[in-house]
């Protein structure tokens, strides 16, 4: 049985009584005979019911293999469909006392011994959505074979689903980049193997990190890095739960065989702990190696809402998806890397001008402090009906799109901030 005809059928199997006592089962040879049915005017309520069912069953359960999946998507921890925040709690091992007999030692079974408690929280930060309009006339035009109507079907779930697929995999892959650009993590540095030489000393520090790591240590966190604790956190992690995130450009010039020798494990069950990524928006990162549970990533929502548009006949599809993106301090997590991170500590702007007519531009030059800074820089508009910026290197081109002022801003991924307010002159000024 083609595929189209099994989807049809789950669809009319999980739709309501009089779907189905209106809309036969769908067989190899009657698709224009459902067709003259849902697209009879007289049976748009069953039209609708279809291709609400298209969009919120079929794209999430039976065509879910034909969109992008995520291959990091193994470190997903689940879903927090309420509140805003969620909060990691870690316990640091206890402290060994010295045994003594003596009245104060007696006396300290009276005294509280508070426990050494660390916490972080983690706020939503992804809230998108994807548009997907769904017209009257494409999907009648699908319903000529079963071949376009599969091809059809494709079509929508790669727009909504394969979209939110993508960027989720794009914002895991930032965590380590932002990571490592403001030192919020432990890099350790590597030159990158591009032959035996380099190839053996890369595979002996991913080895070493990989016996090291089921120690107790606090060598492996970044918990000490971000909040300067009173007490260091000591962390370990088993065998079992070390997971490894490589580039692929890495993994080909090293060997899986070689890899999966570095951790004592079978090609087969390596793989099952490798993930491969294409790249981490930096060269220098060549990949992380950790506790699977590094990378703390939640669902908070993961719904489609519709509309129907008579006014042109269409559906319009939103698919919403709400996440919470976070690297745990408490959990062992090295990135390796070619060059160690240096988060800027200042940046600032300067330019020869800060007035510029409509349809002209004027340049502006960004400088790092440090100059060699591994920090990125977003520029931005306040107002891109005033004027709009483009970024080549350090060079931002300001071009003047109306009479007006707007303010010019210039941000680190590191907090570090610089602003210069623009005036745009009309022709006539």
């Amino acid at each position: 049985m083609r595929p189209g005809v099994k989807t049809f059928n789950l669809i009319r199997q999980n739709a309501s009584t009089v779907f189905m006592e209106t809309v036969p089962s769908a067989s190899e040879d009657n698709i224009a005979s459902l067709a003259n049915i849902l697209f009879d005017s007289a049976y748009q309520p069953q039209l609708n019911e279809f291709v609400n069912a298209l969009i919120n069953r079929i794209g999430l359960t039976v065509v879910n293999n034909k969109r992008f999946e995520n291959p990091l998507a193994m470190f997903k921890k689940g879903s927090v469909p309420l509140g805003t925040d969620i909060q990691e709690l870690y316990e640091n091992p206890a402290e060994a006392e010295q045994y003594e007999i003596s009245n104060t030692a007696m006396a300290k079974v009276l005294t509280i011994n508070n426990p050494d408690t660390k916490v972080a929280y983690y706020r939503r930060n992804r809230q998108d959505k994807y548009k997907k309009t769904i017209t009257r006339e494409a999907l009648q035009a699908a319903f000529v074979s079963w071949d376009k109507f599969e091809s059809y079907i494709d079509s929508i779930i790669n727009s909504l689903y394969s979209g939110a697929s993508i960027d989720e995999f794009k914002y895991t892959k930032a965590l380590i980049r932002g990571a490592y650009d403001n030192n919020k993590a432990v890099v350790d540095t590597i030159a990158k193997p591009v032959d035996e030489s380099t190839g053996k000393a890369f595979m002996k520090k991913v080895n070493t990190l990989y016996r090291m790591m089921k120690f107790p240590s606090t060598a492996y966190n970044a918990y000490n890095k971000m909040v300067n604790p009173d007490k260091p956190m000591t962390t370990w992690t088993e065998p079992s739960r070390i997971a490894i995130v490589l580039r692929a450009d890495i993994i080909a010039n090293v060997g899986v065989d070689v890899l999966a020798a570095a951790f004592q494990l079978s090609q087969t069950d390596f793989l099952a702990r490798l993930v491969e990524v294409d790249t981490f928006g930096d060269d220098k990162i060549l990949g992380v190696i950790g506790d699977e549970s590094m990378f703390q990533i939640w669902d908070n929502i993961f719904r489609a809402d519709e509309t129907y548009n008579p006014e042109v006949m269409a559906w319009q599809y939103y698919l919403h998806v709400w996440q919470t993106f976070a690297l745990s301090p408490f959990s062992n997590c090295v990135i390796l890397a070619t060059a160690a991170s240096k988060p800027a500590t200042g940046i600032s702007m300067s330019g020869a001008a800060t007035t510029v007519a409509e349809d002209a531009t004027i340049t502006f030059t960004i400088a790092l402090t440090p100059a060699d800074s591994t920090s990125d820089v977003t520029v931005t508009s306040s107002d891109e009906a005033i004027f709009t910026v483009s970024v080549s290197g350090s060079t931002v081109t300001v071009t003047g799109k109306k009479a007006g002022k707007a303010t010019l801003t210039a941000l680190t991924d590191s907090g570090k901030k610089a602003t210069q307010e623009i005036t745009v002159t009309g022709t006539s000024d």
